[in-house]
Order: C-alpha cells, then structure tokens, then sequence
C-alpha cells in the first residue's frame, strides 16, 4: 500500500481539514506534509530546532522551505533543553502543542517507530500498556497539554522504508538525523543494530508485524482501561477521584489483579508522579497480601511545592487505601 493510501485510509476515519504538522525534514515527516497536502489540508508545518547539533538552524530552515514550496505555511521553534532524549522530546511536544494553539497536530510515528517501543518495552519489563501500540488519535498527550486540540499519527501502517521511497518517488531531499545513528541513545541502538539483525533472521515484514501486534495490545489496553475506569467511578462514588478519595480495600480485592492495577494509576493520576511496576506491586501488596505493612512512598508530580517538607504515602488506614503527606522529620 502507498503512502498516500494509507493517508487517505487514516482520513477516512478522523476527517480533518486543517492541521499543524510536527516537520523535522526527515522522510517520514517530509512525506506526511506532502502527502497531506496531496489530500487536500491545510497545513502549517513546525520546525522545531533543539539547537543540540552543529548546523541545526539550517537544517530547520531548510525542512521549512521545503514545505513552503510544497504548499503549506511553515514556522521553526527555537527550544533550549537540557541533554538527554528525555528532555529534547518534553520541549519539542510542549513547542508542537503551543504552535498548534487548538488545532490537530500531525506527527509522523510510523509502524517501524511501533516495532522498537516494542521491543524497547519488553526490556524493560513494564507491563501490556508499555508493549501497546501508539494509538492513530490521542488526547492523551503532552502536545495536548500545551495546546494542541489531539494529536493524529497517519502513518502508523508505514514502514520508515515505506517513506523514504515515497520521498524518492516525489523527488524530496530528506535529512538523516545523525542521533537517529548515535550508540549513545538506546533506540538508536535498537533501530540501527537490533532490528537488521532481527529482520535479517525472522523476515522483512518483522517491523510491520510487530507493529499489528503493538496495535492489538493497545485495543486489549484501552478495553482493561475503560472497564478499570468504571470501577473506580464506582469505588469513589464520583466520576472524577476527588482530592480526599479513599478506595475499599475489600471492594478492590474483588477485581483482578490486571484491572486493580489500572484502578491504582487512575486514581493517582495527576496527584502523584510517575509511577513504576515496583509502587503498583507494592500497593497492591496492601489489598490483596495485607500484613500490617508500611505505606508505599510515590514520587510527587513535576514542581510541587511540598516536596521539600513532605513525602506522598500511600496507606491502608481502616480497610481503604488513602494518600497522604506527611510532614519530613527534621
């Protein structure tokens, strides 16, 4: 199937006639801009320029040239974030997302990008929501917290081998970012080293398949999440925890594990920091394996102010988990 068919099929389902496009003027951005415009939308492309490498304002500027000559508007964004794939990928979403200021905005994850965050996933033993997919549509996402109204992914049934042939056929220069080939950053090792191996061995539709699999773990996903998301409505009594929520530990303990588990992430979602597999075990431990046992320490979210002077439990007073701050001894 070619790009534009995929596109055209991604459209079918979320008809859209504006967008902002995240274009970084590599293949697989370059041929979503072109091959927006090909259907018809409005686009206004947006170059974010990390200024992490040498020559990073020219490649920006030519990445937006490009799209000016392919029919869109185009902008570059200038961020400054620390080291670290972490930090680059926060300030370019956060950029994306207030460029977008309520509009869609397409970026150009592809089925090669669901592949290595599969395996990327199972190194690091995280559980069926870090195997699933990337969904085509998200509201769920830091672009949309800066702004942008969802975020869309049309080439989610692309293979990066499919849009750089596509770039080829259109006789579009794309740019290959050399951190894409850096041994530093562990998915570069995964793309560049891993996957020709794997795919060497196990066939050259291993990116796709693996990429179909990610997408059936994400609707199995999404299933547990939407059914733990009525529990929870149910334990609190209200369709949103409130600040002083508390959960039956007996009422918990009727549910399986699986769903217990989603239950906890929901419910402190928002008033605590990311949490690991380790803090949902733990917590669990408290429901289902009660022994008297201390409470479970969590990270505080982002800049909270009472991290310094208090730490987030959670505790199992009078058969309900609660969360609370208590006050750091001197």
């Amino acid at each position: 199937m070619s790009i534009h068919s995929i596109v055209a099929a991604w459209l079918r389902h979320h008809p859209v006639s504006e967008v902002v496009v995240g274009l970084s003027g590599g293949a697989d951005s370059l041929a979503l801009v072109h091959t927006a415009r090909y259907h018809g939308l409005t686009v206004h492309a947006v170059v974010v320029d990390h200024q992490l490498q040498a020559g990073s304002a020219g490649v920006a500027a030519t990445a937006a040239a490009q799209a000016r000559q392919l029919g869109a508007t185009a902008e570059v964004v200038a961020v400054s974030p620390a080291p670290g794939e972490g930090p680059a990928r926060e300030a370019r979403y956060a950029a994306l997302g207030r460029a977008a200021a309520g509009h869609p905005l397409l970026v150009a994850h592809t089925a090669t990008d669901n592949a290595e965050s599969l395996l990327l996933g199972l190194a690091r033993s995280s559980g069926l929501d870090a195997l699933a997919g990337m969904p085509p549509v998200t509201s769920e996402h830091p672009a949309v917290r800066a702004g942008a109204a969802w975020v869309g992914r049309p080439l989610l049934a692309a293979t990066r081998e499919q849009t750089r042939h596509h770039c080829a056929l259109a006789g579009l220069d794309f740019w290959d970012d050399p951190h894409n080939e850096d041994a530093r950053f562990l998915r570069s090792r995964v793309r560049t080293e891993l996957m020709p191996v794997a795919e060497e061995v196990l066939g050259r539709h291993l990116s796709a398949n693996m990429a179909r699999t990610a997408d059936l773990l994400r609707q199995d996903s999404e299933a547990l999440n939407e059914y733990a998301t009525g529990v929870l409505r149910r334990l609190t009594a209200v369709a949103s925890p409130s600040k002083n929520s508390t959960l039956s530990c007996g009422d918990l303990k009727d549910h399986p594990a699986a769903i217990r588990r989603r239950v906890y992430q929901q419910w402190l979602r928002g008033r605590a920091g990311e949490l690991t597999s380790t803090h949902l075990h733990e917590i669990d431990a408290m429901v289902a394996d009660w022994k008297g046992q201390a409470g479970v320490a969590l990270p505080w979210p982002t800049m909270n102010g009472m991290r310094r002077t208090h730490r987030l439990v959670v505790r199992r007073i009078d058969a309900k988990l609660q969360l609370d701050a208590i006050e750091r001894k001197p």
